[in-house]
């Protein structure tokens, strides 16, 4: 890399020194044959000028250096410090609360400690130290999971809602405020986004991706150790869920094995549920340097002070929830002595996750249209005992999000109130995310049987993803009906352009697009932007140089084509000049549309969210649709006197009348570069075939809706995807078609 970077600056030097002493040759030789005084005055100035553009140029290029060496690492690290505590910050007042509407505290959740190998750990924790605990340990190693329960049903449960994320999070924020300026920046990846590559590399990608920094900023920090990866979701990996040896998910833990630095262990924290990471465990994919973290459950005297923050902050609001605080104070004083009621153990039991609590505190707090409130906080002690209180909580849930008041944070860190009640009606909202529901319920493999795949892909059981939901009506259906959008796009044009009187020569490309589009489509299409960022890196500049070499090669066949169907019945026809035209009109076509292609990436990234994915590829094409339609004008309309000037005798190109005929094939080829894109398919193209065949279940602006559940509490973020909130919420739903009875 530095022999590279050396070779650029000789190269730089020589190239020059070669323009200064060219500049002064031709000046002389211009001097030596003119005899006026102007002349030679405005020759000795132009070398002037040249000479001194060259200097300012080096000037400005060793300004950049200097520069580019006061951002060292300690320097982009804190900026990205600063990144990471804004972004992670809205994610985690959503999980605190229902959506915007965030409680005025937290629960203070306990947590157990099991350690492998490292130094400095305590055997038991809370999440208000959970910072000062991990900068104890010594690697800083830790694995956060929850702690399976014991229902009062006799059932043994899982530790889904027990706040694995939010304790993450909240460690997250804690190290990225609290960071020495040798500290690492701790940054959130998901795990179900690895793409099977080195720690460091999937680091630097996501830093580039996510926070926009440029690579050599990005390679910087990584190199120096200054980036603390924070993996979400291990157990999101695999649909199984007791991964073995060979799963992705064990395959990972290998990586952040290896993820060293000289013969020290790199810190690491990750989440996952408690089953899936004991069958890793037991598969022998443990790793060696680790403290386990199990967070508890939540006991009576939290879940109490829980409430009184959420929604006993008012003398209405403690006299309302009064008898449900009782009950919760009667079970945290309990003794062998003083045992209390069955009730109360079972409330307490029933509430002992931070999901359940935010659960209760919403759907009761729910009001009318007019104000009052729907629904009693003294019937959770009834619905608890006849063991109905979860499934009421779920089957409400969704009514309740919908119509809570909502706020958003402004540039100043207070709040403004903003109604969403017109944006989502809650037995519509129901009936939609049960569609989805279903669908994710239907990818995973049961009873032995393997996840469900479609073309080559295993599909996801948990991540709704726009243009990758197409599979919901079928393996065919939807690839169907974009097939259908073509052909009658490409007939359109083709019609259209047979009535302008356009010849066969002409028609000849587009049924080479038509042709080619018909054959190849691809199943799973990656959506694709337009990055200008990659002008800053070696591949891009590449690729652009690429896209425009193969552009021009394009051109000049589809130009020759065309004239050649011109001229050919002409006596004088002389296929070297035609040559020379085709290659005229080629290189400003070909290079223009052959760099904007070079631009196009098809790496996604989480900066964004999942909204504009696809609204991402859509401006891609329609840009490219335009690059083309406008190159074609300026060709048909301002091209022709060129193609006359070197065309044989006896052949001669007319020039468009108006500027209307000159455009109206640039927007149909436009239309077509769109519609048959050079990377084989479309991925607007075929969110619109999918819109078309969910019609009367799911709404026109899908990608809209999705985003506001995420804003109301019930998706959730993660990398480019929306997911349910929680997945007993998914599977509650995907039973469910349709919304109970209210209230």
């Amino acid at each position: 890399m530095r022999n590279r970077g050396r070779a650029g600056g000789i190269l730089a030097v020589m190239s020059s020194v070669v323009v200064c002493l060219f500049g002064l040759w031709w000046s002389m030789r211009e001097v030596g044959q003119t005899d006026d005084a102007n002349n030679i005055a405005g020759l000795w100035s132009f070398l002037t000028g040249l000479v001194s553009a060259v200097v300012g140029g080096w000037a400005l290029w060793l300004a950049v250096v200097a520069l580019r060496g006061q951002r060292t690492p300690s320097v982009i690290a804190e900026e990205l410090a600063q990144a990471v505590v804004r972004a992670e910050g809205v994610e985690y007042r959503q999980l605190l609360g229902s959506g915007a509407a965030v409680p005025d505290g937290r629960i203070d959740l306990a947590f157990t400690a099991t350690v492998t190998n490292v130094d400095g750990a305590r055997p038991q924790g809370t999440l208000e130290e959970i910072t000062a605990y991990y900068k104890a340990l010594r690697p800083g190693r830790m694995v956060i999971t929850g702690t399976p329960a014991l229902r009062p049903d006799g059932q043994v449960s899982g530790d889904a809602g027990t706040g694995k994320t939010v304790l993450a999070l909240a460690l997250l924020l804690g190290l990225a405020k609290d960071r020495t300026a040798q500290a690492p920046v701790p940054v959130r990846l998901i795990a179900a986004s690895w793409p099977g590559n080195e720690i460091r590399e999937w680091v630097r990608t996501h830093l580039t991706d996510t926070y926009r920094l440029p690579a050599r900023e990005a390679s910087s920090i990584v190199a120096a150790n200054l980036v603390l990866p924070v993996i979400d979701g291990l157990d999101e990996m695999e649909s199984d869920p007791a991964p073995g040896y060979t799963s992705r998910a064990s395959q990972l833990l290998r990586a952040i094995e290896r993820f060293e630095h000289g013969d020290t262990h790199c810190p690491v924290i990750l989440t996952c549920r408690q089953a899936p990471y004991q069958a890793l465990v037991d598969a022998g994919a443990e790793p060696g340097v680790v403290a386990q973290v199990a967070l508890a459950r939540v006991d009576a005297a939290h879940a109490g002070q829980y409430l009184r923050q959420r929604v006993g902050t008012t003398e209405r609001g403690r006299a309302r929830w009064q008898p449900v605080l009782n009950a919760l104070t009667a079970v945290a004083a309990a003794s062998p002595t003083n045992p209390a009621s069955p009730a109360d153990v079972v409330l307490a039991g029933t509430l002992d996750t931070p999901w359940r609590l935010t659960l209760a505190a919403t759907v009761f707090e729910e009001r009318t249209p007019n104000g009052q409130y729907r629904r009693d906080p003294a019937d959770l002690l009834a619905l608890a005992a006849n063991g109905y209180l979860y499934e009421y909580l779920l089957d409400r849930y969704i009514g309740a999000a919908v119509t809570a008041p909502r706020h958003e944070a402004d540039n100043t860190g207070g709040s403004a109130p903003r109604n969403r009640r017109k944006q989502l009606v809650a037995d519509t909202t129901w009936r939609r995310l049960a569609v989805l529901a279903r669908y994710l319920d239907s990818n995973t493999g049961t009873g032995g049987e393997p996840p469900r795949t479609v073309a080559g892909r295993t599909l996801s059981s948990t991540d709704l993803i726009l243009h990758e939901l197409w599979p919901l009506v079928g393996r065919y259906r939807v690839r169907w009906t974009e097939q259908m959008l073509v052909i009658l796009s490409v007939a359109g044009s083709l019609y259209l352009m047979v009535g302008l009187k356009y010849s066969l020569g002409d028609l000849f490309p587009i049924a080479l697009f038509m042709t080619s589009a018909l054959i190849y489509r691809r199943a799973w299409p990656n959506p694709q932007r337009i990055d200008f960022r990659r002008l800053r890196t070696r591949a891009g500049w590449g690729a652009a140089a690429l896209g425009s070499a193969l552009g021009i090669m394009l051109g000049f066949l589809i130009t020759f084509v065309i004239l050649y169907a011109d001229s050919s019945g002409t006596e004088q026809f002389d296929p070297t000049d035609l040559v020379a035209t085709a290659t005229l009109f080629a290189i400003p076509l070909g290079a223009g549309l052959g760099f904007a292609l070079g631009l196009v990436s098809k790496k996604q990234t989480t900066s964004a969210g999942p909204l504009i994915l696809v609204r991402k590829d859509f401006t891609t094409g329609a840009t490219l649709a335009s690059v083309i339609a406008l190159l074609l004008f300026l060709n048909a309309r301002y091209g022709t006197p060129v193609a006359n000037f070197f065309a044989p005798e006896g052949v001669s190109y007319t020039a468009s009348d108006s500027a209307l005929d000159a455009l109206t094939p640039g927007l149909l080829l436009g239309l077509l570069a769109f519609v048959l894109p050079f990377k084989g398919s479309s991925v607007a193209l075929r969110h619109l075939a999918f819109l078309l065949n969910t019609r009367r279940s799911l709404p026109w602006r899908l990608g809209r809706f999705l985003n506001s559940c995420y804003q109301v509490g019930i998706l959730r973020v993660a990398g480019t995807a929306w997911q349910f909130r929680h997945r007993e919420l998914q599977d509650h739903l995907a039973t469910r078609p349709t919304p109970p009875p209210h209230p």
